[in-house]
């Protein structure tokens, strides 16, 4: 019996990488790059690369089309950090992309972020309304009522910090880690609450959902709530670092505007879900 087709957008993301992994071999996957293109070496188990650019409509259309998947697990994103451009990419990018799943049938899973709240209220729950106050909030709430919008059977995952150290480590971990180990000083705020989600299982629960027939908002991260600070000791910690010369500094007082208390409530996929969510501690051992 032939294997169900998942088409992953942003495969070669550092999200997109662990569901490419986990998927197989129960999906037939076909995996999308812009900018970074696997290995020579290296194949997707049980399907192909193709390079994508979710900003062309066309080009993600035809793509579609051709593959023809069951399921579609849009991770493919513009980050903060990584560009300016993320009215086109997130929100535009995600329109194609939720078209194309309606107009053949797909389901949809659509990566969020806690970031689509302002950071007020804290422990927000699925039925809350995205409230951003950051460009790239404003673009990834757009993205979701795209994804509503295109009327597609859809899910819509929002996670929080990812973190992970295999095959390599997150952005994130990368900076605290290596300007630590260049003697460089790392100010990381105590007054910004988020609940971070280990690779593995952001991916794995990802998985899950894809065999789920849940249609909605699902809140998918870790089980504890930590400042942007705490959460840097313990990855200093754990890569074997003094946490010592971290810089402990408050958000309120950086004259920037971001939101604060970001934590999800994530008691409904605990619910529907077999995969754990743990919190940093239980991961990292700390």
């Amino acid at each position: 019996m032939p294997q169900p087709r998942m088409l992953v957008t942003g495969g070669s993301g550092y999200l997109g990488e662990w569901i490419i992994t986990l998927a197989h071999p129960a999906w037939d996957v076909t995996a999308s790059y812009l900018h970074h293109p696997p290995a020579p070496n290296r194949d997707t188990p049980g399907g192909s690369w193709r390079r994508l650019d979710v900003r062309d409509k066309t080009a993600v259309n035809t793509l579609v089309r051709e593959i023809r998947p069951a399921i579609i697990v849009h991770t493919a994103a513009l980050n903060p950090g990584q560009g300016a451009d993320f009215q086109a990419v997130n929100a535009l990018g995600t329109r194609h992309v939720a078209c194309a799943a309606a107009a053949h049938r797909a389901r949809l899973i659509h990566i969020s972020t806690d970031v689509v709240f302002d950071g007020q209220k804290g422990n927000y729950v699925e039925d809350d309304p995205p409230s951003p106050i950051t460009p790239y909030g404003r673009s990834k709430a757009q993205a979701e009522a795209e994804v509503w919008g295109a009327g597609a059977k859809a899910t819509v995952v929002r996670t929080s910090l990812i973190y992970g150290w295999r095959p390599r480590i997150d952005r994130n971990t990368r900076w605290i880690v290596g300007d630590l180990r260049a003697g460089k000083p790392v100010r990381l705020f105590t007054d910004e609450l988020r609940c971070p989600i280990w690779v593995e299982s952001l991916a794995a629960a990802v998985v899950e959902l894809a065999g789920l027939m849940y249609t909605g908002v699902l809140h998918v991260a870790g089980a504890q709530a930590l400042s942007r600070y705490e959460f840097g000791v313990r990855l200093a910690r754990f890569h074997g670092l003094d946490p010592g010369p971290l810089i402990p500094v408050r958000s309120r007082e950086s004259g920037l505007h971001r939101p604060l208390d970001c934590t999800l409530d994530c008691s409904r996929a605990r619910a529907l879900l077999r995969t754990p969510l743990p919190g940093v501690d239980q991961v990292l051992g700390s």
